[in-house]
């Protein structure tokens, strides 16, 4: 008995290894490759939630938690690769006019998938000081993951068409932190030409742009009423 469990434990740590290798490798190729860029974001929908199932499906022989429970194996950090890959692409790749309408169905589809992992458990879990605030940063980590999950279908799927406008740069802004700068633009709102809009561009769009630039951005209503935009070139 005890060498069929030893067999087990083995195995396990097998699939854990494998499971947070291919975790990794996904996550980085989502937010770095430029190829099969849609089969990758694919994938990372659904491989965070996989790793929930996995946990359950084992019945705790593998955990989430980093290290906490020595003798077994831990999936956490090919858990923690693959949201981390969808969050930072939806970062990079899709400007959010209004957030109001991410919100209701993020924090719906966080509590169905906290529901399965935490169910018949929940307690025991949170109630553990050195799991504690591991618990309370996967509970962060699925919202985020959710929120940028919403955002990416939005923008992906949607099939409005286009609005263009025209708007003209008023000033730049760079904020300097320690680890690096964030960079700013302020323009016109296309939308109301009294007020302004700061906009957040990377590095390469702030040091081509120059003051009272004109640009053409396309707004798009969202497939699920996220309105967002981009600059046409």
């Amino acid at each position: 008995m005890i060498e069929q469990d030893l067999n087990q434990l083995k195995s396990l740590k097998k699939m854990a290894l494998l499971v947070n290798v291919l975790g990794c490798i996904l996550g980085l190729t989502t937010f770095l490759s430029p190829y099969f860029k849609e089969v990758l974001i694919y994938i990372s929908f659904i491989y965070p939630v996989f790793c929930i199932f996995l946990v359950r499906y084992n019945r705790g022989l593998i955990s989430l938690e980093p290290e906490i429970r020595k003798n077994l194996p831990t999936i956490s950090i090919g858990f923690m690769f693959s949201c981390f890959g969808i969050i930072g692409i939806n970062f990079i790749d899709y400007n959010v006019i209004d957030y109001k309408n991410v919100w209701l169905p993020s924090i719906v589809i966080a509590i169905l998938i906290l529901t399965i992992y935490y169910f018949n458990n929940f307690i025991e879990l949170i109630s553990k000081k050195e799991s504690l605030i591991y618990n309370l940063f996967i509970i962060l980590l699925i919202e985020a993951f959710c929120f940028s999950s919403v955002i990416l279908i939005n923008c992906m799927y949607d099939k409005s068409s286009a609005q263009i406008y025209e708007t003209t740069i008023l000033r730049k802004i760079e904020k300097k932190r320690k680890g690096g700068s964030s960079y700013y633009l302020v323009l016109e709102d296309w939308n109301n030409k009294f007020r302004e809009k700061k906009i957040k561009v990377d590095y390469k769009k702030y040091y081509s742009s120059f003051k009272r630039e004109k640009l053409k951005v396309a707004e798009n209503r969202g497939k699920f009423d996220i309105p967002w935009y981009y600059f046409i070139h």
